[in-house]
């Protein structure tokens, strides 16, 4: 796991196992981002799918229901991730998953190659991007195709946007980063991410930004609660050593601007996705 070990300590940590903790609010929202990667995917009932960067399972739970007579193995680098996965799958009787502990940037996976990649928001974490996509390309047969579904920029995103300016509001702003630094947003510019995919020698390849709506559950307060607490304002809380109630003001903050997302209590955010596909 070396190429990636920062990835692997962040996703161990207790920032990362926020993922756990607010897992049914975050897979809720994400709903439509993940059924939109998986009908642009044209699975078939026999496929077999290798699901990148799985979290705890909502993509891989969902692609198995659409392969009945097919399998899912779902990869993260991150074992109580993919502990709390095996559990869901144990918990819904889904029978044809598995789950694998692996830096997917140098893993081996060509021994059983499969028809489809997919990952939803699992893609733009890698420390070598053209090197994962290089080795990612082996794991597919000679007809696998790749569907992945990454973050556009932060401001094209309120569900970033609103918490972050609510954090630098309270606390501060961080110092500006690289752009295409390993993360949620890395692949917002789509030229880019084409371009090496291009490199990785994948072919037919296609960049899609795709508007969806996130639909967090537990009304305005609910949505405010989970932007808060996972992304750019939860990060600017941690490296200021922000206290309890500086958490409760953003998370106010938050929950004062997404009034105007509220339709009678369901609670629909916009957003900009970008689905990415090819084959190898």
């Amino acid at each position: 796991m070396e190429a990636n070990k920062a990835q692997a300590d962040y996703w161990a940590s207790p920032a990362g196992l926020k993922w756990i903790e607010h897992e049914h609010a975050l897979d809720t929202a994400m709903a439509g981002m993940l059924d939109k990667m998986l009908d642009m995917a044209g699975i078939v009932s026999t496929d077999r799918i290798i699901d990148i960067g799985c979290g705890t399972g909502a993509s891989t739970l969902e692609a198995a229901q659409r392969v009945p007579g097919g399998m899912v193995l779902g990869v993260d680098i991150s074992e109580p991730l993919l502990a709390r996965a095996a559990r869901r799958a144990k918990a819904q009787g889904t029978q044809n998953v598995s789950f694998l502990v692996a830096d997917a940037q140098t893993y081996d996976f060509s021994t059983q190659p499969f028809d489809i990649l997919l990952s939803r928001l699992g893609m733009s974490f890698f420390s070598d991007t053209a090197a994962a996509l290089g080795n990612l390309a082996k794991a597919l047969n000679e007809r696998g195709k790749m569907v992945f579904v990454c973050w556009a920029s932060v401001a094209k995103n309120p569900w970033f946007a609103i918490p972050k300016q609510a954090a630098e509001d309270r606390l501060s702003a961080l110092p500006q980063g690289d752009p295409n630094a390993p993360g949620p947003t890395a692949f917002q510019d789509c030229d880019r991410v084409t371009n090496l995919m291009a490199r990785a020698g994948l072919s037919s390849i296609e960049a899609h930004e795709v508007e969806i709506a996130l639909t967090p559950p537990g009304g305005v307060a609910g949505a405010a609660r989970a932007a808060s607490k996972v992304g750019p304002a939860a990060r600017i809380v941690k490296a200021y050593k922000g206290t309890e109630a500086d958490e409760a003001a953003i998370e106010d903050a938050v929950m004062t601007v997404f009034e105007k997302f509220d339709d009678r209590g369901t609670v629909r955010v916009p957003a900009v996705v970008n689905i990415f596909t090819c084959s190898r």
